[in-house]
């Protein structure tokens, strides 16, 4: 049994690392911003702000000299440089977390309004990357199964979010909350809600994705993988 399952748990993580293309940008995820607040603790502000700019230009360089995929790297040394400008307008180091703050309350807030108009936010992150027809995710046998992974990210955001809004005044608690939802336990995110999606798609007996494009009457052996 438990082998089984740890075998699952191995291919479902593994499909998603396939999906989640940007789980490899370390740096900008966990150690700009504990480099930024250690300096901010031992020096001051400007100091803080300046290093942590040079670190990022540094190691952005350094990527580029291997000539590595540099597109989400670029995404994020550009949002690491409007957190130190926020920080540097606002003059606290607090304002560093200010642009995560904010995007994971928006995502939680467009998350809660889809989920009451039946519109789970899910369904459209995954036609994104997986390019699957919207007729097939708005079947009232599919439907639920994203909306029960929305509201787990919801949930997850959503807290996340009032945290930081409750230590906003501390960078440090700021950056150990940064550090418990990096990309790693995102991943673990992502692989449990690809888990309970698949089941629940298992549990409502609705068709595959290829048995709904190729029109196949019931019974229907369902979505086995992906979700």
């Amino acid at each position: 049994m438990f082998k089984k399952l740890r075998n699952q748990f191995t291919e479902i993580k593994s499909e998603v690392l396939g999906l989640n293309e940007s789980q490899n940008n370390i740096f900008d995820s966990i150690l700009a911003p504990v480099f930024f607040v250690l300096t901010f603790r031992f020096f001051d502000l400007n100091i803080a702000i300046i290093s942590t700019a040079v670190l990022v230009a540094l190691t952005f360089g350094y990527r580029l000299v291997k000539k590595d995929e540099i597109k989400f790297a670029f995404y994020g040394v550009l949002g690491t440089l409007v957190a130190l400008l926020i920080a540097q307008i606002q003059g606290t180091a607090s304002g560093f977390f200010l642009p995560g703050i904010i995007r994971d309350l928006s995502i939680t807030f467009i998350g809660f309004v889809s989920i009451v108009f039946k519109k789970p936010f899910t369904i459209y992150s995954s036609m994104y990357f997986r390019k699957w027809p919207i007729e097939w995710y708005l079947l009232p046998t599919i439907k639920p199964a994203y909306n029960r992974v929305a509201v787990l990210w919801v949930l997850f955001l959503g807290a996340k979010g009032g945290l930081q809004i409750l230590f906003f005044n501390n960078p440090e608690v700021l950056a150990i909350i940064k550090l418990a939802t990096s990309n790693q336990t995102t991943l673990i995110l992502l692989v449990v809600s690809y888990f309970i999606g698949l089941n629940k798609l298992k549990a409502l007996n609705g068709p595959s994705v290829e048995e709904f494009k190729n029109n196949t009457p019931p019974p229907w052996k369902g979505q086995q993988r992906g979700f």
